[in-house]
């Protein structure tokens, strides 16, 4: 997959950059408060600054903000952008709490 999608990304002079998962944990860290908690993978939801912030959409907010070492944050850009994420993210969980489609609703599922 990641092949054909550089395939499709050449003509750009673009690339897929891969992460250090191993390292940069992203389902695990909360910027807030600069720490790492493990997860149960059946755990959908992060506690982040008194919010409940879906742990898929955070992971992805994170990456964003991945330094150039490809396992640690840009935590200045985090905070810049912060407010933005959430008002983004409780669009995108309303959307999905309104819509039809089971498969999507389970990313969202509280236990």
């Amino acid at each position: 997959l990641i092949r054909t999608i550089n395939q499709k990304l050449q003509p750009y002079g673009l690339e897929v950059v891969k992460i250090n998962t191993y390292e940069a944990k992203a389902s695990q860290y909360n910027h807030v408060t600069n720490t790492y908690s493990k997860k149960e993978l059946n755990d959908r939801w992060n506690y982040i600054d008194n919010l409940n912030i879906q742990r898929d959409m955070y992971s992805a907010y994170l990456i964003q903000h991945i330094n150039n070492d490809l396992k640690s944050y840009n935590l200045f850009g985090c905070f810049d952008d912060w407010f933005s994420f959430i008002k983004m993210h409780n669009d995108v969980i309303e959307h999905i709490r309104n819509s039809s489609n089971k498969l999507l609703k389970w990313y969202i599922k509280k236990r």
